[in-house]
């Protein structure tokens, strides 16, 4: 079976494949074309991957803004497992950071629109640019402090 069309019928098994060519360097045995393919799909996942958790992040800190009156101890876990799940994929993934200034206003765009669902404040309640930045955002004493983190919310609830 060629390296093209195990691709096509069976994923797991090229992969297998072109591990074992990488590993014994076997180059004629690669698949070029899908491997370079796969490698770009790979860096958009990671994009996507910090995106979305982003958006989860950005949703909760404009409902916690928002709506002080609802706050719950589920809001705050989420703000500070989202702002370690970010800071871990930055000190992972550290090129991840060149991509900030481009998706940030994606991210604050749907995190705007679920806030404004979830909320049932109107759209025009939430600012149309992101209010914080990427240090903001991130920093666990910035508008939910999670610095102090679980159990003393839990005592607060």
């Amino acid at each position: 079976m060629s390296k093209s069309s195990l691709y096509e019928t069976d994923f797991l098994g090229w992969i297998n494949q072109q591990h074992l060519a990488l590993t014994n360097r076997d180059v004629t045995a690669l698949d070029w074309e899908n491997l370079a393919e796969e490698l770009d799909a790979m860096g958009i996942r990671e994009k996507n991957e910090f995106k979305n958790r982003l958006v989860v992040l950005l949703a909760h800190l404009l409902k916690w803004q928002y709506q002080p009156a609802k706050r719950s101890i589920s809001w705050f876990t989420t703000i500070a497992n989202q702002r370690d799940d970010l800071q871990d994929l930055l000190a992972e993934k550290p090129s991840l950071q060149q991509y900030i200034p481009d998706i940030l206003p994606k991210a604050y765009r749907n995190a705007r629109r679920e806030a404004s669902a979830e909320t049932g404040l109107g759209l025009a309640t939430f600012l149309e640019t992101c209010p914080y930045s990427i240090a903001e955002i991130l920093n666990p004493q910035f508008l939910c402090n999670t610095t102090d983190d679980f159990e003393k919310a839990m005592e607060s609830k």
